[in-house]
């Protein structure tokens, strides 16, 4: 049993704001994973309806009240309430064990401004600082070279190829 983290709810970066997610995030969790360009890379995880985020953000909540970590809600520090992204880290059961998965995803309307690496960095510092003993990976579809250089960037290293809901995926971990 982990044992859980307290003070990872509200953290900022140099320009965004990371926040654990309330129970009236739903329409931000539907329009952030509803997408179709969002899950190109992943079109399994695509939300058709909200219920279907309801049931992710009800995921999410509980990663917070049982770990005390879990994603953030991503917002830019001038325009707080705004949601761009979700991104941090949760534990995952891969391949038999437990780990620390890596995730980031933005509105299309961010891609490119850097914000994936600012919380990758934030999310990492927090892993290591929090929770050493636990693997922080990050599993990756091939094609999605600015997530694999958001991870390289950080001094992330290729472990292997795994297979994720029938999709081959590059697992990158701590170097």
């Amino acid at each position: 049993m982990t044992h859980r983290i307290q003070g990872l709810e509200h953290l900022t970066t140099d320009r965004l704001l990371l926040r654990a997610f309330h129970e009236n995030d739903v329409d931000e969790v539907f329009t952030l994973h509803s997408d179709e360009e969002g899950n190109r890379f992943l079109p399994s995880a695509q939300l058709k309806s909200k219920d279907a985020a309801r049931e992710l953000l009800a995921l999410w909540l509980s990663d917070w009240a049982d770990h005390g970590v879990g994603y953030w809600m991503v917002e830019r520090r001038e325009q707080p309430g705004v949601a761009v992204g979700v991104g941090g880290f949760r534990h995952k059961q891969l391949e038999g064990r437990t780990v620390l998965n890596l995730a980031y995803r933005l509105s299309p309307h961010v891609h490119g401004s850097g914000y994936a690496t600012e919380i990758a960095r934030m999310a990492l510092e927090m892993a290591r600082q929090h929770l050493p003993e636990v693997p922080l990976v990050a599993i990756i579809h091939p094609e999605n070279t600015a997530s694999i250089r958001v991870v390289e960037r950080l001094g992330m290293k290729l472990e292997r190829e795994i297979s994720l809901e029938g999709e081959t995926n590059r697992l990158y971990v701590v170097g």
